[in-house]
């Protein structure tokens, strides 16, 4: 996408042109960038895992704040960063994930995600 220079009547503008693929990059006073690199899953269990954490999040918002659900969502936080940096989870965020789900499991009730969630951290860690 081209834009036509945007100045400010002294001969100074902005010229937006082309396209930046995986980088960040900023220009002028004041200007940031951000740039975060992701892994995909490394096999179709944490792609699972993955997809779980991330709809259990989503319902998640729904329900009252309470110690449980914050501690369970920062778990997921922890989780999901792990896994889009690594490619997977490793057995000490796993355990930290399933103790969260187990604690506040009688505040989420019957949610579809919390029980998939469930069944994805004890394929990837047994029981």
């Amino acid at each position: 996408m081209n834009q036509t220079p945007a100045g400010d009547g002294q001969g100074s503008g902005t010229y937006v042109g082309g396209s930046v693929t995986g980088n960040g990059i900023a220009v002028g006073a004041g200007a940031s960038a951000a740039y975060t690199s992701t892994t995909a899953p490394a096999d179709a269990s944490h792609q699972a895992l993955l997809q779980a954490v991330r709809d259990l999040s989503e319902d998640l918002r729904r329900y009252p704040v309470t110690p449980e659900t914050q501690e369970l969502s920062a778990s997921l936080e922890e989780t999901e960063q792990q896994v889009t940096s690594t490619g997977r989870a490793q057995p000490g965020v796993l355990s930290r994930l399933r103790t969260a789900l187990e604690e506040a499991g009688g505040l989420l009730g019957a949610i579809t995600s919390a029980t998939a969630l469930g069944t994805a951290v004890a394929g990837l860690i047994g029981g």
